[in-house]
């Protein structure tokens, strides 16, 4: 009963903080951008929020349940990253005062560029937001024995709504309350792993030579991790949209590191769980089970629902990010520069179709859980799709003018097809080179000698006046 008590208050007070936020929502850019008024720690828990996630969380403890403290490396490779990015592309993009991605994109390569960018990352937004569908069916599974497909279904009803209610005031400011919790639940849940399985000396004793050893992976899966850190935070607009909704670029670049700088507690939080999760409940035939069924069955009934609940927080936080991000890009980047005679919609026209848009979008997502449902492999998959498509062209459009615009789309259609293609076909299935790749580094090394080769043929320029750049 007490779980049960937990859970419903927890959503009974997302939906209210929706309800709430949905009142500072008259424009547009109040529903996508909040205004352009976040604050540093609003923008900094929030950012933190969206990125400590389903897969972060369940696929990270499934790792070294799996392997070992080699799996802490699913965690530890976005720290070098979010800090790079925060003190480079984050406040760059706050002071040029876009509204999406792809609408940079769209000013630095021409519309059918905008459109093809806007179209893969929708994809990836949906196939990420089903990830969190997923994690969270898992969690209501392992805490009431509730069917997954009712469990994906009554979760993905509450994110879906508090988002169609208030933007992305509504995800930030539920993102600061999902935070709170997952941050006090792991620093906790973790040392008390520990002290069930008998104290710091007995953890070591208990796990085979090999859980131990931090080389396990070798050096290229590892490396490809960082990849798709690199690629998924620097062009991706759900993570993005906390810098350009930011208050100045001062807050952009400290939302950035802070996260980087947060990943190296919840990474080791993760990992330690995952570990006593193998000694505690060794022979899952699920790894992705192994938090969850950790939790359940290990830790004290109060606590559990807590934690649990955290699971979930981490889960709904990332997807509404996912869905304000897909919605203000179908709308902004796909929807209103199609309509004929290119003329706008009122303000009040907008919200409502980015709400109509979010709930399709929500929809999609549930379908795909229900198909497609592992956890690492689909947001690997997903990071082919667009991150990896995208950063190429995107770094190379913001620091060499040379780029031009035919180049920057076909090295993205040519990444993301190679990309996909080596995942399904080639890599780890084939003898030789062609299999030994990674489609992380395979995919945009083809964009890469695309992009460079056409754009020293004909060079390009660009059109964006970077010395009038603002902090609007």
């Amino acid at each position: 009963m007490l779980d049960i008590l937990v859970f419903v208050g927890y959503l009974a007070v997302v939906l209210l903080i929706g309800r709430l936020a949905s009142r500072r929502v008259e424009t547009a850019e109040d529903f996508h951008l909040c205004g352009r008024q976040l604050g540093r720690l609003p923008a900094a828990f929030s950012l933190a929020a969206t990125e400590f996630n389903g897969s972060g969380l369940i696929g990270g403890a499934g790792l070294a349940y799996a392997i070992g403290i080699s799996g802490i490396y699913w965690n530890y490779a976005a720290v070098p990253v979010w800090i790079l990015i925060g003190i480079t592309v984050a406040p760059k993009l706050r002071r040029m005062a876009l509204d999406t991605v792809p609408g940079y994109l769209g000013q630095r390569f021409g519309i059918e560029t905008q459109r093809l960018v806007a179209l893969l990352q929708v994809v990836e937004a949906v196939v990420f937001t089903a990830v969190q569908i997923t994690v969270s069916a898992l969690t209501l599974d392992a805490l009431f024995g509730l069917d997954r497909f009712v469990g994906a279904t009554l979760v993905t009803s509450v994110f879906a709504a508090y988002t169609m209610m208030g933007g992305l005031w509504a995800v930030v400011w539920t993102d600061v309350l999902q935070y709170v919790i997952l941050m006090i639940g792991i620093l906790v849940a973790a040392p008390m792993a520990v002290y069930f399985v008998g104290g710091i000396t007995e953890f070591q004793a208990a796990l085979p030579a090999e859980h131990l050893d931090p080389t396990r992976l070798g050096l290229a899966e590892p490396l490809a991790w960082v990849a798709l850190c690199l690629y998924s935070y620097s062009t991706d607009q759900a993570y993005m949209q906390r810098s350009l909704a930011a208050r100045d670029p001062a807050v952009a670049r400290f939302a950035f590191i802070y996260t980087g700088c947060n990943y190296i507690v919840f990474g080791a939080c993760v990992a330690i769980l995952g570990m006593a999760a193998s000694i505690l409940l060794p022979g899952l035939e699920n790894q992705d089970a192994a938090l969850p069924t950790l939790i359940h069955e290990v830790l004290p009934a109060g606590f559990r629902a807590f934690f649990l609940t955290a699971i979930l927080a981490a889960t709904m936080s990332t997807s509404s990010s996912y869905l304000a991000a897909a919605s203000s890009m179908v709308i902004q980047d796909l929807y209103e520069p199609m309509r004929q005679g290119g003329k706008r919609s009122s303000q009040a026209s907008v919200v409502r179709h980015s709400r109509i848009a979010t709930l399709l979008l929500a929809i999609g997502a549930l379908v795909i859980s229900q198909i497609f449902p592992g956890v690492v492999s689909l947001v690997i998959f997903a990071t082919i799709i667009a991150p990896a498509a995208v950063f190429v062209p995107f770094m190379f459009g913001l620091y060499w003018r040379r780029t031009n615009r035919a180049a920057a789309f076909w090295a993205m259609l040519i990444t993301a097809v190679v990309g996909v293609l080596s995942q399904v076909f080639w890599y780890g299935q084939v003898d030789g080179w062609l299999g030994a790749i990674h489609p992380l580094f395979l995919g945009p090394a083809v964009g890469l000698a695309v992009l460079v080769v056409a754009s020293l043929v004909k060079p390009g320029h660009d059109p964006i006046d970077h010395t009038n750049e603002t902090a609007r």
